[in-house]
């Protein structure tokens, strides 16, 4: 064996990784830190908050305190760190909800038979619930999918919305959110760009109930609603079509699909923004390379490198024509007709 420098330990922690991912949940579920907003709370005040055994609460503590979340400020007394506040339920960029259906029961049941996916290049998810896709799993099981669901928002106040933040809307007239869901992400772009235009477009029993978000963000009058298909056809007359973190969900020939359906409905001069994960080219760490396995075990769906994504763009007919943070978790990708 050659001797390095990584320690056993340095092992021991990736192997046993899903115990903090379990703890995380834990507390989350617990709102743990939403007690401890006002100051450091000791354990049997935690304990006593959310009707949890002391012993072992405190033993769940004390070890994301080895991983940065909570601080023991002194002996059995625990304190927010900055990790710690996203799970706030207050705070506007909270990940609770994300640490919460990282721990739902269906979730670990689809990691757990992974080996079957490697073996066999089935989705772990078909084999478990006889399902295609995590989306069919969630159309059968209401509280599991409202907490995706919270999740997925959570995610996109992270991260979709800050990148679109920094992007030049100052010459688009109207943006048309392509698979919008209930209209978070077209909603801050509207309200952060008052001249703009807005369709919120996705499965007509996803966007029935979309109006009230809209309307709560001051944005209904200027977003109009239409119910399709995106497999079949796209709403016209868009200057920016978005596709914001669809792809990672579809095998590349649905993807082909759904671009060549924007291309033909697009005018001449208008721009598709895709947000998506990006594999980089080198072994460093990056969210994406773990998000795959995600994708890998969940369905048809896949996290790609740039080249992969360019090979797509090309054969539907675009041009990739600038990348912006590729290293973040998400990038944002700008692509014109050719």
């Amino acid at each position: 064996m050659t001797t390095t420098d990584i320690r056993p330990d340095d092992f021991f922690k990736l192997a046993c990784a899903s115990w903090i991912s379990q703890a995380l949940g834990i507390v989350a579920k617990l709102s743990i830190a939403d007690l401890l907003t006002e100051g450091a709370k000791s354990i049997e005040e935690l304990a006593q908050a959310t009707e949890s055994h002391i012993p072992s609460l405190y033993r769940v503590l004390r070890c994301l305190t080895t991983v940065g979340v909570f601080n023991e400020v002194k002996p059995r007394h625990f304190a927010l760190t900055p990790l710690a506040e996203y799970l706030q339920s207050d705070n506007p960029y909270s990940l609770k909800y994300l640490a919460m259906t990282n721990i739902d029961q269906w979730r670990w049941h689809v990691f757990g038979d992974m080996f079957h996916t490697v073996k066999t290049g089935e989705p772990a998810i078909k084999s478990v619930y006889s399902v295609n896709n995590y989306w069919q799993y969630l159309e059968k099981n209401s509280e599991s999918n409202l907490l995706f669901s919270q999740s997925m928002f959570s995610i996109a106040q992270n991260c979709q919305i800050q990148l679109l933040k920094s992007y030049d809307f100052s010459k688009v007239s109207k943006i048309i959110d392509i698979a919008g869901g209930q209209g978070l992400i077209i909603s801050a772009i509207l309200k952060h760009n008052p001249h703009l235009q807005g369709i919120l477009f996705d499965m007509p029993e996803t966007v029935v109930d979309a109006v009230k978000l809209l309307k709560a963000e001051g944005v209904a009058a200027r977003c109009e609603i239409v119910g399709g298909d995106m497999f079949q056809s796209i709403p016209c007359g868009g200057d920016i079509y978005l596709l914001s973190y669809i792809m990672i969900d579809w095998d590349d020939r649905s993807i082909c699909n759904l671009l060549e359906n924007i291309r033909y409905s697009m005018p001449e001069n208008s721009k598709v923004l895709v947000i998506d994960t990006v594999i980089p080219v080198s072994n460093d760490y990056h969210w994406s390379k773990w998000e795959d396995l995600f994708a890998l075990c969940m369905g048809d769906g896949v996290v790609r490198t740039q080249t992969e994504f360019q090979t797509i763009f090309q054969k539907a007919g675009f041009e990739l024509v600038k990348t912006f943070s590729p290293e973040k978790p998400l990038s944002l990708m700008e692509l014109v007709r050719v």
